[in-house]
C-alpha cells in the first residue's frame, strides 16, 4: 500500500496513477455533440406588406412623370419610374435611383389626371 499523502491531504490512489494526482484521473475533453443531419426541405416563404391600393393605383397614374415625393425625411423630387407593392422607384439625374417605402410616403405631388 503507498502511504504517500498528496497536497490536499488524502492518501494517493493505490494502483495505476503517477504520485501527485488526486484520487481521480484528470479531466478528459468531452467530444462535441453533433445531431444527426437531415436534408434541407425548402419552406414556403411568406412576406407581409400593407398594401394601400387607392394610394398605389394613383402613384401608377403618375408612372414615367415628374414628381415631387414628401417623405418622412423630406420633399424628393425626380421621374417616378416604378412603384410596386412596398416601394417605389425615383429616378433623379441620369443614372441615380431612389426607392422610397410607401412607408414612408406623406403624400406626393404631380400634374392632375
Amino acid at each position: 500500500m503507498n502511504n504517500h499523502v498528496n497536497a490536499a491531504g488524502y492518501p494517493a490512489p493505490s494502483a495505476g496513477y503517477a504520485t501527485g494526482y488526486p484520487a481521480y484521473p484528470p479531466p478528459q475533453p468531452i467530444p462535441p455533440y453533433y445531431a444527426p443531419r437531415t436534408p434541407a426541405i425548402p419552406q414556403p416563404v411568406n412576406y407581409a406588406a400593407l398594401v394601400e391600393p387607392v394610394f398605389t393605383d394613383h402613384l401608377l397614374r403618375h408612372k414615367g412623370a415628374k414628381v415631387v415625393i414628401m417623405t418622412t425625411a423630406g420633399k424628393v423630387e425626380g421621374v417616378l419610374s416604378g412603384v410596386v407593392v412596398d416601394h417605389v422607384q425615383l429616378t433623379i439625374g441620369d443614372n441615380k435611383a431612389l426607392h422610397i417605402r410607401l412607408a414612408e410616403v406623406v403624400y406626393f405631388e404631380g400634374v392632375p389626371f
